[in-house]
């Protein structure tokens, strides 16, 4: 067997705040190693990419390692097979449509990274599941408790989520993590895309496949982050009022059947409009102006109702002020520069140790071959060596606001948002 190549030491002690938080008293810094692998059998892919990783820690204790992969990985018996080779360590991660990472996007692969926490960092990590669009603002509460458990006296840091792609309350699972953790905490994440077939994702936690849940870790103690989020889009045309609207569907704007916004613009019947709805919301998504935020929040449209009314991804709130949106390439491309300056600008001084990319899925499809093009460039801002790993999204988590961490999370479209992670 390949395991009896290498030894992860494995090190999970119970510190003074609660056996569910995992401490390490040998470092003083973070310590990464990152693994992929494209292997046509997936127990030997596993193998290799956590191999690849251990090799790079060089035998330090190994406290969480995130683990993302392409939809064919999404198996229990994958999961088992990570689960022997890292020793019951923690686990946290997703499937996707595409993962990013240091040699590229790919659409195959398994990808790990293995971090080594110091002992003045702190973590928990859990789920929620089975959620459904009437439970999904409890389900965001309840997952937030889960958390927190054990965080009494910590100073908290940062959460990253993954939730299944196909839950249509989006927003509302994002409004209950915040009504526990808070308005202004930090909360960055992604839905993970799966080619647009709108059938399922998976969440990895611990030895759990999971689907329809949202997972989740928190952070705290010494912990050091930056976070950028921009999508490249322009606002086309003139202002308009959404008039009428209840949670995801826009029955009206300025008066009139909320499709007749397309209509005007592209000068396509509904029918039209239907036939090619896909490539219409990637290509013109609706973007809503937010009193005191810089960029408007995007939603794509997700079906068009015989009676003109549009369900977006995401809620858009009645009297809302939307235009319709369009870029370019060169504004896509300048978006990943912008979100990664801005990251690496509010990580401040201190080494970044790795960084995790939560890229729409739409945004890639609409780079085509730039694809590559795009991770070069987010290279080029944190340096050829710092570790990158990510994943193709259908949603992405995080505030609009990245400078000062201030301001309510949101739930993106056609989004791309960095995520730098480091010391203190």
């Amino acid at each position: 067997m390949f395991v009896s190549h290498f030894t992860i030491t494995i090190s999970l002690v119970n510190n003074f705040i609660d056996p569910l938080m995992f401490a390490l008293y040998t470092k003083l810094a973070m310590i990464i190693s990152s693994g992929f692998s494209q292997l046509k059998e997936h127990v030997q892919a596993v193998n290799e990419a956590i191999g690849q990783a251990v090799i790079g820690l060089k035998n330090v204790p190994v406290s969480l390692a995130i683990i993302f992969t392409s939809t064919e990985f999404a198996h229990p018996l994958v999961l088992k097979a990570a689960n022997n080779l890292l020793g019951g360590i923690p686990i946290l991660g997703c499937s996707s449509q595409m993962i990013l990472t240091d040699q590229g996007v790919f659409k195959y692969g398994f990808a790990v990274l293995l971090i080594s926490l110091t002992q003045q960092t702190f973590f928990n990590i859990n789920a929620v599941k089975n959620i459904k669009p009437d439970t999904s603002l409890s389900s965001g509460e309840e997952l937030a408790n889960k958390l927190l458990y054990g965080f009494k006296n910590v100073r908290r840091s940062l959460s990253i989520i993954f939730s299944d792609s196909l839950i249509t309350g989006g927003t509302n699972l994002i409004n209950g993590l915040q009504e526990n953790l808070g308005r202004s905490f930090p909360l960055i994440g992604a839905s993970p895309s799966d080619d647009f077939a709108n059938q399922k994702t998976f969440q990895y936690v611990n030895n759990e496949l999971l689907s329809e849940s949202c997972s989740g870790i928190i952070f705290g103690g010494k912990f050091n982050f930056g976070f950028g989020i921009k999508h490249g889009w322009l606002a086309l045309g003139k202002i308009r009022t959404v008039t009428t609207s209840e949670g995801n569907l826009i029955k009206e704007i300025d008066g009139l059947p909320a499709v007749k916004l397309y209509e005007e613009y592209l000068a396509k019947d509904t029918m039209e409009l239907a036939k090619e709805l896909r490539r219409i919301s990637t290509s013109y998504p609706i973007g809503i102006y937010l009193q005191g935020e810089k960029e408007y929040l995007l939603r794509n449209i997700i079906s068009i109702k015989d009676d003109g009314s549009l369900i977006t991804q995401g809620n858009v709130p009645q009297n809302s002020r939307i235009r319709l949106m369009i870029s370019t390439e060169d504004s896509r491309l300048k978006a990943a520069i912008t979100a990664s300056e801005e990251a690496k600008r509010n990580f401040g001084m201190e080494k970044i140790k790795f960084v995790m990319i939560f890229d729409s899925a739409a945004r890639l499809t609409l780079l085509g071959r730039q694809k590559s093009i795009e991770i070069g460039v987010i290279k080029e801002v944190f340096g050829k060596d710092t570790p990158l790993i990510g994943i193709c999204t259908n949603g992405e988590q995080a505030p609009l606001k990245s400078i000062n961490y201030l301001g309510q999370t949101y739930l993106h479209n056609q989004s791309i948002n960095i995520l730098a992670i480091g010391d203190q």
